[in-house]
């Protein structure tokens, strides 16, 4: 990452003071866990659903007795 933009002004890394170049790290670090959260959450809630769907049809096929 050499640049940002904020509010549509670019700005170089290089330029800015060493807080201002922290707080632009750890946004790109925040954005990038935030992205692959997502991800995951996505991955949750399809094998939740998966597991759900399983569950409906194990209670909807008859059950030989024990």
């Amino acid at each position: 990452m050499s640049k940002i933009t904020i509010d549509n002004d670019e700005y170089k890394l290089n330029d800015l003071s060493d807080k201002a170049r922290s707080y632009a790290e750890h946004c790109h670090d925040l954005q990038r866990k935030i992205v692959n959260t997502q991800k995951d959450l996505e991955q949750l809630v399809t094998a939740k659903n998966t597991y759900y769907n399983a569950l409906k049809q194990e209670l909807e096929t008859p059950q030989a007795a024990e």
